[in-house]
């Protein structure tokens, strides 16, 4: 009996391969936005902590210009989360892109599994029927002994 073989192997090799790319993608994607949350996290207990000096900072007599000072870098700390919530937003936007190609990856790779199963079943009844042929031959072969 001889081994099967697939034909289009070399393609489900591809979409395989193609299909573990788009895995280890999706899971950098992931990573990527975990890690501009997190900093957007940081801003965020920044602008508290600046709050926090300015409203401190109101109940003492202090300087104009100590005030100001305070007032622009929590200014600072609000375009920085303004800037990193769109470093989010596009993290998300790039996530959602490489799950969509991971799930499309994923189906054609079921696909040409499915076509491999159906050869691979094809293959085993044409092994079954040359089997039965060749045992109907032999069979014969007896029959054809004995009745001579």
């Amino acid at each position: 009996m001889k081994v099967f073989q697939f034909h289009l192997q070399k393609v489900l090799d591809v979409k395989e391969k193609e299909k573990e790319q788009a895995e280890w993608d999706f899971g950098k994607s992931i990573q990527r936005k975990n890690e501009e949350e997190w900093k957007l996290g940081q801003l965020h207990e920044l602008h508290e902590e600046a709050t926090g000096m300015l409203h401190s900072v109101q109940a003492e007599p202090v300087s104009v210009a100590h005030l100001m000072e305070i007032t622009r870098y929590r200014q600072s700390v609000e375009r920085s989360i303004h800037n990193q919530k769109q470093m989010v937003y596009g993290c998300v936007r790039e996530m959602e892109r490489c799950q969509m190609l991971l799930t499309e990856r994923m189906k054609e790779t079921q696909l040409w599994h499915k076509l491999r199963e159906r050869a691979h079943g094809q293959y085993l009844e044409a092994e079954k029927q040359r089997e039965q042929k060749e045992m109907d031959e032999i069979g014969t072969q007896l029959y054809l002994r004995k009745s001579n």
